[in-house]
C-alpha cells in the first residue's frame, strides 16, 4: 500500500524554510523547504562603527548575523515582522521596535526614522530595496550588508515532485525566491487541482508573473494560512453533504 493511500488526511506541503509553532488538526503537513541560505563574505570592516539601529529583516539573516553580534555595537534594534523578531529572542536579543504587519512597506509606515539616523542593514542578496532607499531617501546614513544568498533545495524539489504525483490538496509559498526555485524546477501544469497560497502580496505577485493563481490569508502568518486552508477544506464538504 503506498504513502498516498495510507493518508487519511488531505496533504498541505509547506515550502517555507520554517515551521515554527504552526499546526493543523485536519491536514498532513509535509515541510519541504524549497530554498536554503548561504552566508557571503563581506567587509567586516563596516562592524567597527557605532549605529543607532540594527535592522534584521527575517529569520534567515538573525541567524547569519548572530555570530557578528559581538563585534557590532547598536543602541537599538529593528525587526519587520513577528517570526523575526521570535528568531531575536532565541539568540538574546532585545527587540525594540517591530511593525504591526510582515512586510518592509507596513515597516516604512511605522518606523520613524530620523535624519542622521546610523543603520546598519544586513540582508538577503536578493531583497528587494525598497525598504533601503526609504531609509537613505529619510536622510539615514545606511550601510547595507548583503549577507546571504537564497540557493534552491534540490533535495526538498525533488520530494515535491513526487508528493505532486500522489495527490496534494494546496502547497503554500512564502517568499519570491521559493516561487522561483519551484519554477525553476517544476513544470506549473503540476499544480492543476492543487489549492496554491501564498503569504504576503510580493509572494503572490511572484506567482502571479508565472501563470499560477493563489489565494492569500489575511494575516501573514504560517498557522492563518491553515486556519484559511481548513475553512475552505470544511466549506467544501458541507457544500458536497
Amino acid at each position: 500500500m503506498t504513502e498516498s493511500m495510507n493518508r487519511s488526511k488531505p496533504l498541505v506541503i509547506v515550502t517555507q524554510s520554517r515551521m515554527g509553532s504552526a499546526e493543523s488538526d485536519i491536514f498532513t503537513i509535509e515541510h519541504a523547504p524549497v530554498i536554503r541560505t548561504e552566508l557571503l563574505s563581506f567587509d567586516e570592516d563596516v562592524l567597527g562603527e557605532e549605529y543607532d539601529w540594527l535592522i534584521l529583516t527575517s529569520p534567515n539573516s538573525v541567524e547569519h548575523f548572530a555570530p557578528f553580534l559581538g563585534s557590532v555595537s547598536f543602541n537599538r534594534l529593528a525587526s519587520i515582522g513577528k517570526k523575526t523578531s521570535e528568531a531575536m529572542v532565541e539568540h538574546g536579543m532585545h527587540v525594540d521596535f517591530e511593525p504591526s504587519g510582515y512586510t518592509q512597506e507596513k515597516f516604512m509606515e511605522e518606523f520613524a526614522v530620523k535624519k542622521g539616523d546610523k543603520i546598519l542593514y544586513p540582508v538577503s542578496a536578493n531583497a528587494r530595496p525598497l525598504m533601503y532607499e526609504y531609509l537613505r531617501g529619510a536622510g539615514a546614513e545606511v550601510t547595507r550588508i548583503r549577507l546571504y544568498r537564497p540557493i534552491p533545495d534540490e533535495e526538498s524539489l525533488a520530494r515535491i515532485e513526487n508528493l505532486l504525483g500522489e495527490g496534494v490538496y494546496a502547497i503554500t509559498f512564502s517568499s519570491p525566491s521559493g516561487v522561483g526555485s519551484f519554477t525553476g524546477r517544476i513544470n506549473r501544469d503540476r499544480l492543476e487541482n492543487v489549492t496554491v497560497a501564498a503569504i504576503g502580496h510580493v509572494t503572490h505577485d511572484a506567482l502571479k508573473k508565472h501563470g499560477i493563481d493563489s489565494i492569500q490569508p489575511e494575516k501573514e502568518t504560517l498557522q492563518d494560512m491553515f486556519d484559511m486552508l481548513e475553512i475552505r477544506v470544511n466549506q467544501r464538504c458541507n457544500d458536497e453533504f
